[in-house]
């Protein structure tokens, strides 16, 4: 039995659905993907010319791409659009470290695959927990509250 606005129904005959708030639809969420990946790819890029600015940019990559993607949603909410924006979040900070890797003069793409965890690596790289990892998880958290 289902709980109805007019009391309690079988489930084939109440036809409840969610509410639209959290139904996106799938062309909806694909345009919102889309955008979503071109705000995260340019910041991204900008994040890789300036990488001291990190906190600022984490905050404009954060805001950026869930603002981008719920105005292309029109708004709606949902674990979907949750889920996409950490995903073009996380294609964006990954944007800004091929960046930093070409423009580097001395350690390049091939040092970060390789020697992660040496100090100077995951420095130049923005690979240390504290503050570059909690600027990821920043702007990560923006669009899960934000679609929530």
């Amino acid at each position: 039995m289902v709980s109805t606005p007019v009391g309690y129904r079988c489930p084939d005959c109440a036809g409840v659905k969610g509410l639209p708030t959290y139904q996106t639809p799938g062309g909806t969420l694909i345009k919102s993907v889309v955008v979503g990946a071109l705000v995260a790819g340019a910041v991204g890029v900008l994040w890789g010319y300036y990488p001291n600015w990190q906190f600022y940019l984490a905050l404009i990559l954060g805001f950026g791409v869930a603002e981008s993607m719920s105005w292309v949603a029109n708004y709606k909410r949902g674990r979907d659009l949750q889920i996409a924006a950490i995903a073009c979040i996380l294609a964006g900070v990954a944007v800004s470290r091929v960046v930093i890797g070409m423009n580097h003069p001395i350690l390049g793409i091939d040092d970060l695959l390789n020697n992660a965890m040496n100090p100077a690596v995951s420095r130049v790289f923005q690979m240390r927990l504290i503050p570059d990892i909690a600027f990821l998880i920043l702007a990560g958290e923006i669009p899960f509250v934000r679609f929530r």
